[in-house]
């Protein structure tokens, strides 16, 4: 089996499911439904892309924007959030192979217009460069059924880190009806209108590349959410004990509260053993919390970052 062959998967039915069979190789010819939305027409044009651009997209990429929407929108307890992240990969002429993917932060200031923070970008950028050194800055993605004029707004912040960076949107609502993802990639063009120049999307042809660890990562997840018994994964059941477990430790700490409270109010005798026992529970809690029990925990739990900090100190 080759270390880079295409993948065949099929969509999943929610942003968390990883397919058995992906097939996102759109055809030129094919033509999404256009939504009634007007405002579509403004930013992306009906030409046919003769680009000849070709754009390889890995599962690993799909797997971050789902878990990145995902995590915001457990964390914010919103149906629609906004996420924006940068696309990261390798380019070879027309040849573009997008690997990997990370969260960008931004700011919403007035008029809901959204602010990339360029301090954070460069960071995150640097960071990489120094863990994948040939991976340069290709795009942008977000979520959202079709492009706005704010998401042009957006793009051209990007401009100054890549002079044709790609979209990436994927539409987490979309009822998948077919073999095709709800992800659309979209190049950017410039198109003379009224004699001015409009920064436009064009939808780009892409297609799923995948390696053999990539291959069993997503087999993995795969199995994972079917909510098999015997194919399930070992670390959903290591989670749901630990689950299980804090949910425990919460409800003896509200019932040690309550008791307490009880206490204080006259409600019940004092028991001055169960007072102890929590008395010595809360002392111990500053110790826990302290910088020197901090440093000790990860020095033994993590050794080999002490051994780095020697090694960087002595270079």
């Amino acid at each position: 089996m080759s270390e880079n062959e295409s993948m065949d998967i099929d969509p999943p039915t929610s942003p968390l499911s990883a397919p058995d069979n992906i097939t996102v190789d759109e055809p030129a010819a094919q033509k999404q439904p256009a939504p009634a939305d007007s405002s579509i027409s403004s930013v992306v044009s009906n030409a046919a892309n003769n680009s000849g651009l070709t754009v390889e997209l890995h599962p690993l990429t799909l797997l971050n924007i789902s878990d990145h929407y995902t995590r915001i929108k457990m964390q914010q307890q919103i149906q629609k959030p906004q996420v924006i992240g940068a696309l990261l990969g390798t380019q070879s002429g027309r040849d573009v192979e997008i690997s990997n993917s990370y969260e960008l932060s931004f700011n919403v200031v007035d008029g809901g217009h959204v602010i990339v923070d360029k301090e954070y970008f460069t960071t995150k950028q640097e960071q990489f460069r120094q863990v994948f050194p040939h991976f340069d800055f290709l795009g942008w993605y977000t979520l959202g059924p079709f492009p706005t004029p704010d998401h042009i707004e957006i793009h051209k912040q990007l401009l100054e880190y890549n002079e044709s960076p790609l979209f990436l949107q994927m539409n987490p609502h979309e009822i998948v009806t077919s073999k095709n993802l709800p992800i659309t990639v979209y190049e950017s063009i410039i198109d003379i209108v009224d004699g001015q120049a409009n920064l436009l999307f064009i939808k780009a042809q892409y297609k799923i590349e995948t390696g053999e660890a990539e291959r069993i990562a997503v087999d993995h997840v795969a199995h994972t959410t079917s909510g098999e018994g015997t194919e399930g994964s070992s670390l959903i059941a290591h989670l749901t004990t630990q689950g299980n477990a804090i949910k425990m430790l919460h409800t003896r700490i509200k019932m040690l509260h309550r008791y307490l409270v009880d206490y204080k109010k006259g409600d019940i005798a004092a028991d001055h053993d169960i007072l102890r026992q929590i008395a010595s529970l809360c002392n111990r809690m500053p110790t826990m919390d302290g910088d020197e029990f901090r440093e000790e925990f990860l020095t033994a739990r993590f050794p080999d970052n002490s051994i780095s900090d020697s090694w960087l100190k002595l270079t």
